[in-house]
């Protein structure tokens, strides 16, 4: 028998989870959500949460398998209650993404979708249409309509109450989308094409008001400020486009080589370096970088700037 077994001392059980960190998560506005700020909720560092997520998408994942569990209804539809079935799910979305700040404005955002939390909730409805009558082809184009026609409605109530009323448009919009052979036009009838979901996806921005609030940050006057602005870039480093990331990348940049806060120059540098991970901006962006002495920058982040270096030099 092993004689330490009785005598182990259990081991401290971890202080995080990837539950905790969706609950913590969904007690604020996610739209505006850093890792640092999530951190804090948390009571852990900032290099704690790191270990459990990548970045802030893997956070705002976690959110959404979460939501869609909470949302998909727990039978299963078939002809009898298909169109039930949707409507529970679509009065479960209204209700809990509205319940968590800038939640639905970032599903209605063009994003990374999580492919198994979404990929649940897209299974669901066509099933749904499926039982209703659809074929495959028509229940799939009826998903796209009925999920987008939810989730901008769900995202423009986030911020102003919508016209008409969510329950008189989820009505419209349910029985307004062909279920049968028989609801779609003739063959030999003129009709426009059905719409189709696109088929490249949709670049990532995020909108010329967070790209401006960020520059701002990037020169104001306040150490903290910067550093803040720093930290957002960050983790949101795989939600720009190609024009807001050139954009930061400059402004990153030259603010590095005039940085006067050792705080500042790490995040300066550590936005840049996730920044280069999507792959959108050129050396020329940056160029202004090279001006920046390596004696001047600390020990510990010279490492940032020689991959950076390295990389695009």
């Amino acid at each position: 028998m092993d004689s330490t077994a009785g005598n182990a001392r259990p081991g401290r059980p971890p202080r995080l989870s990837r539950e905790r960190i969706a609950d913590a998560a969904l007690q604020g506005d996610v739209a505006t959500l850093t890792m640092r700020e999530l951190a804090t909720r948390l009571g852990v560092s900032h290099s704690s949460l790191y270990r459990w997520v990548p970045d802030r998408d893997g956070v705002l994942d976690l959110v959404s398998g979460v939501m869609v569990e909470r949302v998909l209804p727990a039978d299963e539809p078939d002809a009898a209650t298909w169109f039930d079935w949707l409507t529970r799910l679509a009065w479960a979305m209204h209700d809990e993404f509205l319940a968590v700040p800038g939640y639905a404005a970032h599903v209605a955002r063009p994003h990374r979708h999580h492919p198994e939390s979404f990929g649940r909730l897209r299974g669901g409805a066509v099933a749904a249409f499926r039982a209703g009558g659809a074929d495959a082809q028509q229940a799939e184009q009826n998903w796209t309509v009925f999920g987008h026609g939810v989730v901008r409605w769900l995202a423009a109530a986030g911020s102003a109450p919508a016209e008409p009323p969510f329950g008189r448009y989820l009505d419209t919009l349910l029985r307004g989308l062909p279920r049968h052979d028989e609801d779609r036009p003739p063959s030999g009838r003129p009709a426009a094409a059905a719409p189709t979901a696109p088929t490249t996806a949709v670049s990532p921005s995020v909108g010329d008001e967070h790209l401006l609030a960020l520059t701002r940050s990037l020169v104001s006057e306040s150490a903290r400020v910067r550093e803040r602005g720093c930290e957002t870039i960050s983790d949101w480093a795989r939600s720009f486009d190609r024009r807001e990331a050139r954009t930061l990348a400059s402004l990153l940049a030259s603010a590095a080589v005039l940085e006067q806060d050792a705080d500042c120059l790490e995040s300066e540098l550590n936005a840049l370096g996730e920044l280069s991970t999507a792959g959108l901006f050129d050396a020329a962006d940056i160029a202004t970088l090279r001006r920046l002495p390596r004696d001047s920058v600390r020990p510990a982040d010279v490492e940032h700037l020689d991959n950076l270096m390295e990389e695009y030099f």
